[in-house]
């Protein structure tokens, strides 16, 4: 079953706690009645997540970032990091300009033409959230290129940023991907969390 709470666990948000999420990904198989699957996973304090890739990607990370490579589309990158906005601030109108110029920065220093496409209030639709997306297109070493800078709010002052990017025909097969992986989220049972395989 899903929780909203162990989305924050996936993202490695720092606990306003005395202990930090961990988001160093850790190969796990789940068998749900039928051969086993690989899933990557996370603990913090007991609590255990995990979430899926498909064949054709890799992830790597650590406890601050977690990054995903399409191998098959070569201009495709994924990101989940810790939102560089603190205090974390609601999506109105009064703060909407913060959160513009924070997405701004995540676009590479060497881009050139630099738009602002879109922008879109509640983008990722899932287990409760609230976001802020925008979209920039931009130009870099000649290849046109869109990116998606989502602030999500996984409950309050938790706040991660989901980012996509690719090569602009490959970018809405790229976005549903990287879409999937993050729907995937889910809570592992309490049994011990396997190591690294």
């Amino acid at each position: 079953m899903k929780k909203w709470y162990a989305a924050a666990l996936l993202f490695g948000l720092t606990s306003t706690g005395a202990h930090a999420f961990d988001l160093t990904p850790l190969e796990t198989s789940i068998s749900n009645d039928g051969p086993p699957a690989t899933h990557y996973a996370f603990e913090d304090e007991g609590k255990r997540v995990s979430y899926r890739i498909d064949n054709k990607m890799t992830v790597k990370g650590a406890s601050d970032s977690v990054a995903f490579a399409f191998n098959d589309i070569g201009t495709a990158e994924m990101k989940w990091s810790k939102s560089p906005v603190r205090p974390v601030l609601p999506f109105d109108e009064k703060n909407l300009a913060t959160y513009r110029t924070a997405a701004r920065t995540l676009v590479p220093h060497d881009a050139t033409d630099i738009q602002l496409e879109e922008e879109t209030p509640e983008a990722i639709a899932i287990n409760g959230w609230t976001s802020q997306q925008f979209i920039f297109t931009y130009n870099i070493f000649g290849v046109a290129r869109r990116r998606a800078v989502t602030f999500v709010n996984l409950r309050a002052q938790e706040q991660v940023v989901f980012e996509i990017s690719a090569a602009t025909p490959d970018y809405e097969k790229a976005y549903a991907r990287g879409y999937r992986v993050l729907n995937s989220i889910s809570e592992l049972p309490a049994t011990g969390l396997p190591g690294p395989t």
